[in-house]
C-alpha cells in the first residue's frame, strides 16, 4: 500500500514513501487502568540509569 507523505519541502523518497499501521480504538480506557500504567513507567528502568 502506497500512501506518500505530502511535505512542505523535498525529501528522499524512501522517507516520503515510508509509513507506519498505527490504528486507535474508540473505547475508552479506565482512568484506573490509566493511572496504573503511568505508575508503571515511572517505575521503570531508564536507558543508562539516567533517570532526569
Amino acid at each position: 500500500m502506497e500512501k506518500p507523505a505530502h511535505t512542505q519541502f523535498p525529501i528522499d523518497d524512501l522517507l516520503k514513501r515510508r509509513w507506519s499501521s498505527l490504528a486507535f480504538s474508540s473505547q475508552l480506557v479506565e482512568k484506573e487502568t490509566l493511572c496504573s500504567f503511568l505508575e508503571a513507567t515511572r517505575w521503570a528502568a531508564s536507558s543508562y540509569n539516567e533517570q532526569p
